[in-house]
């Protein structure tokens, strides 16, 4: 298992190849908890995201997990009552799909290399969004320098905590 030292990289996420072992972890019950219906999920995950992209989280050269982030469509925004974010905000999603890698870093370290590339590609701030209840996610959100800036209630009726960071190295 890997510790602290281990080499977190994202390597390109192929729809042909990855798609299922992105299916196995949204099974999961750690993910689909907070990612909902894996069917769902996968169909989300299959469309191409919009100004953005998808990676594999590997360590150690293993994947481990999954990460997207696209230019949401301000209707989506406008939908969860978020209006005063702009319209070239960077949304992210991300999946760690081994349970026994959660709690060790890796998502925050994971985010931390997104912001960078994305800081590196002209991005000026970035967004996650997560349940008030997945406390792990906030913890890991918080130590990758995203701060919680407030609640909201998304289209599916869940409360989430808006989490944004400027996309500055850290």
């Amino acid at each position: 298992m890997p510790g602290k030292a281990a080499h977190v990289q994202l390597t390109p996420f192929v729809p042909n190849r990855d798609t299922p072992l992105l299916e196995s972890w949204l099974r999961r019950p750690h993910v689909s908890r907070w990612w909902g219906d894996p069917l769902k999920a996968l169909e989300e995950a299959s469309r191409p995201p919009a100004g953005g992209d998808e990676a594999l989280i590997a360590v150690d050269g293993v994947p481990v997990g999954y990460v997207r982030w696209q230019v949401p469509a301000r209707e989506e925004l406008d939908a969860a009552g978020l209006h005063e974010l702009s319209d070239d905000i960077v949304d992210i999603d991300i999946a760690i799909g081994e349970a026994d890698l959660l709690g060790r870093g890796i998502g925050s370290r994971v985010l931390s290399i997104l912001r960078d590339r994305l800081t590196r590609d002209g991005g000026s701030t970035v967004m996650l969004a997560t349940s008030v209840d997945n406390a792990r996610a906030v913890r890991a959100y918080e130590k990758a320098g995203f701060v919680r800036r407030r609640q909201f209630v998304d289209t599916d009726g869940g409360s989430y905590w808006l989490m944004v960071s400027d996309a500055t190295p850290g």
